[in-house]
């Protein structure tokens, strides 16, 4: 009952001939990489000099080691980029 209510509500689309996608580009992704590690670097020396005993009265000290990971998951992206360029 339902379905012949709304049946044709909705302008229906004709269906057109799709061009082909695009190649993908080639870029070197290691810029980028290291980008974000100099990003977690400098939120990790803001949050300790600027922030430390306001983390430390919030028990939230959790934030350094999140900068720590970042860093060392940019390592990682670091050699997989590396990697993948040869």
């Amino acid at each position: 009952m339902i379905d012949r209510q709304y049946r044709g509500a909705m302008p229906q689309r004709k269906k057109r001939e799709r061009r082909p996608a695009p190649e993908p580009y080639e870029v070197d992704e290691r810029p980028f990489v290291v980008a974000g590690m100099v990003t977690w670097v400098v939120a990790f020396v803001v949050l300790a000099v600027f922030f430390r005993s306001d983390l430390r009265r919030h028990h939230a000290e959790f934030w350094l080691w999140s900068c720590g990971i970042g860093v060392l998951l940019g390592l990682y992206g670091l050699h997989f980029a590396k990697k993948r360029r040869r």
